[in-house]
């Protein structure tokens, strides 16, 4: 005598309603990834702090970071001050009207952003914004 251990035989089945919905959480967790993701063109410095700063919209602008050793750089791409205005000239012929935002350390001397924004004007850029974080409380 044959004892069948499983009398009641189905057919495997793969659930759609729990794959749909893995597949829906996947995709939010990506969309919140990605625009949690802020567009970040300059390096990571220490910023001063202003109680009115405010955040800068998307639109295309040009990044200009001065570091603490007071190395500069134009859309992470290192440059001098000497040379900064040549590079602004050179984008802003591929970027009508540019914002240009300047991220300075906090421990970066006067003088360095003056000249800074000094080959700002040499490239003829008027729309110039200085990067801050906002106080902490």
């Amino acid at each position: 005598m044959q004892i069948n251990p499983f009398p009641f035989k189905r057919s495997a089945r793969i659930e759609m309603v729990p794959l749909i919905d893995m597949f829906f959480l996947l995709l939010i967790f990506f969309i919140f990834g990605v625009f949690s993701m802020s567009m970040q063109q300059g390096l990571i410095v220490d910023l001063p702090a202003a109680t009115t700063a405010v955040a800068s919209t998307n639109e295309e602008h040009l990044a200009i970071t001065v570091t603490a050793e007071e190395t500069v750089w134009l859309n992470r791409e290192r440059v001098t001050l000497d040379t900064l205005a040549t590079a602004l000239r050179a984008r802003q012929a591929r970027v009508a009207d540019p914002l240009v935002t300047i991220h300075a350390d906090r421990g970066v001397p006067h003088g360095t952003v003056m000249a800074v924004l000094d080959a700002v004007r040499q490239a003829n850029i008027q729309r110039v914004s200085f990067q801050t974080a906002a106080e902490k409380p």
